[in-house]
């Protein structure tokens, strides 16, 4: 995708070596991290954005733009004043690649962002 924004804030770029790929799943209601990227968000939200720092384990909207089909970009935004509900955004370890410290960043987005 091309930018994320957690609570209204734009997550840089900047320090990310690894593509980051985005996951729909019908069967999930909220957002899940793969453990790695988490950990990364979690750094992030600590050190870059001290002077309006946030509890980032507490989010309360998560904001993707990606690049759809014929080069045009969709927007697809949860949050929890929507949908409290079901808006959560959690950590989650997944096996799916050999080599965690260089597979890519995975974002699971369940119904609250279909």
């Amino acid at each position: 995708f091309n930018r994320l924004f957690v609570d209204g804030s734009p997550l840089s770029k900047r320090g990310i070596k690894r593509p980051i790929v985005a996951v729909f799943d019908s069967g999930l209601t909220g957002c899940l991290l793969i453990r790695p990227f988490w950990n990364f968000v979690q750094e992030y939200y600590a050190t870059d954005l001290m002077d309006n720092a946030k509890d980032a384990r507490n989010f309360h909207s998560v904001s993707i733009t990606m690049k759809g089909m014929g080069g045009t970009f969709c927007n697809i935004t949860s949050n929890v004043k929507d949908d409290p509900r079901q808006f959560y955004v959690n950590p989650i370890d997944l096996d799916w690649f050999d080599d965690e410290e260089t597979g890519p960043y995975v974002i699971i987005l369940g119904q609250t962002f279909l």
